[in-house]
């Protein structure tokens, strides 16, 4: 019985200097009340006890009580709002036999409250760590930050719920939204659109909003990244553990050419939906971000601001072209680029494929007018050299032969000016044509609104219309009535 009690006595004894050996590893410090300028000193006294307490919370070090500190200065003659130079509390803090000391001052500039803190060693009296913020509004948020600066200043990350205490007003619900799911979509897209509905969100200025870096860190503590945390339970365990009163979580996907988005915010207590929303949308991927920001305002139960729904309605492009005072694309924009060029009034109006084939249709036909004018060129220079030829020579036969070679170049060149004529109308009617269809399918065209339309609702098949659009028929043939080559060329406008 006795070993058995010796036994114990030895492990409780074990137990008890492991523990202690442990507790003296964690540095002692000590805080002189904060110098305070501007503001009472029975203010600066209560914001220095609020950081006291706070940095006993944090478990880092060892916190000299304020007693002690009194009891010091008093045998020093010293009275604790009277010791604000660093040499001061270096000396309390050798007659208190702390290894580092903190001191600050808090002042108010205008509106603006300043805090400025720093932790130095006593025996060496090197800065150890420094850090200071300034605060616009009530003193009493000040509170918050010497709590905040409690945890800094020992080197540690402030808690989230401090973290939301300073971010907002208490009336607010706080909430923090989980990147949405991506499905069909990438993961940097569906961040990307999350970030745009959180900042939407924040827009409202009806909730206090967790910002990312702090839910990250919540993530990493828990082994989780962003991306991974994409259930309810998920989603209320970080809610829980961020002090959030609400979370919001949702995914977005993609479907043939329809994008699906699917949000919904329930209760981090009680795990009950308060709101859930879903929409469909088709057209370009940057148009999710409106339907992210509109969302946004949706869910917390908001009237969507105008200006949303004016850029649902123009499209994302034309509202910032709006914004930035650049006029809008017209019809007559593209007709007057068509008239400079065939294809330029397409490529105005976002037409690619019309303007290529335009601009490739008008190089044809200067390759074959440019084909015409060397054949008139050549024949010209023959009819001048069989005329020189016809006038130097004396032999009746090479004469005649002059003559005839005379002829045959003269006709040729006949030939090939009817041919550039033929041509260059040709050309002229297609520069034409062009011009008037850019216009006809310029922006805001009734054609241009309707395919707009079509898109919406589902990708259409390509109508026969389009199919009579898409094709331009060359031919080049002989006409043996006239005797040369001819091109035949037609456009359906319809």
């Amino acid at each position: 019985m006795k070993a058995i009690r010796f036994t114990v006595l030895t492990c409780l004894i074990t137990a008890n200097f492991h523990l202690f050996a442990q507790e003296e590893t964690r540095p002692t410090v000590a805080i002189l009340d904060f110098e305070g300028q501007g503001i009472g000193v029975q203010e600066v006294q209560t914001l220095t006890e609020r950081m006291r307490t706070e940095i006993g919370n944090t478990n880092a070090v060892r916190l000299i009580e304020r007693k002690a500190i009194e009891s010091i200065m008093a045998e020093q003659g010293l009275a604790q709002s009277g010791c604000v130079s660093d040499e001061c509390a270096a000396e309390v803090g050798q007659l208190l036999g702390v290894q580092f000391m903190i001191n600050g001052s808090i002042g108010k500039l205008g509106d603006s409250y300043t805090i400025d803190v720093k932790m130095f060693s006593v025996e060496t009296g090197a800065t150890e760590r420094s850090k200071n913020v300034t605060h616009d509004g009530d003193i009493e948020g000040l509170l918050v930050e010497m709590q905040i600066l409690a945890w800094e200043i020992v080197g540690l990350s402030a808690p989230p719920a401090l973290k939301l205490k300073r971010a907002g007003e208490s009336e607010k619900p706080t909430v923090a939204v989980l990147d949405f799911e991506g499905r069909g979509i990438s993961m940097m897209e569906a961040q990307t659109l999350t970030d745009r509905f959180m900042t939407a969100m924040a827009n409202t200025d009806r909730v206090r909003l967790v910002d990312r870096a702090t839910m990250g860190d919540v993530l990493n503590e828990q082994g989780y990244s962003t991306t991974e945390c994409t259930s309810d339970e998920c989603a209320a365990e970080v809610g829980a553990m961020l002090g959030v009163q609400l979370m919001v979580n949702g995914s977005i996907g993609k479907i043939g050419n329809t994008y699906t988005i699917d949000a919904k915010m329930f209760s981090v207590a009680t795990g009950a939906a308060e709101s859930m929303k879903n929409l469909s949308y088709q057209g370009e991927v940057d148009g999710l971000i409106t339907e992210m920001e509109i969302l946004s305002w949706e869910i917390l139960g908001l009237q969507v601001p105008k200006e949303l729904q004016e850029k649902r309605r123009l499209g994302t492009q034309a509202f910032l072209q709006q914004q930035a005072g650049v006029a809008p694309k017209t019809q007559v924009g593209a007709l007057i680029r068509g008239v400079a060029f065939p294809g330029l009034g397409h490529l105005y109006a976002n037409d690619r494929k019309w303007a290529y084939r335009w601009m490739g249709t008008e190089a044809v036909m200067s390759g074959l007018i440019y084909v015409a004018y060397s054949t008139y060129q050549s024949a010209t220079n023959d009819y001048n050299n069989h005329q020189v030829l016809y006038q130097s020579e004396t032999d009746i036969d090479l004469i005649l032969e002059h003559k005839q070679n005379r002829a045959n170049s003269k006709a040729e060149i006949e030939t090939a000016n009817d041919q550039i004529t033929i041509l260059a109308g040709i050309a002229g009617t297609i520069w034409a044509v062009s011009a008037v269809h850019a216009y006809l399918n310029g922006p805001g065209s009734e054609k241009k609104k309707k395919k707009k339309k079509e898109e919406k609702k589902a990708e259409p098949e390509p109508a026969v219309e389009e199919q009579a659009l898409s094709r331009v028929d060359i031919n080049l043939a002989y006409d043996p009535t006239l005797q040369q080559a001819q091109l035949k060329f037609s456009v359906p406008l319809n």
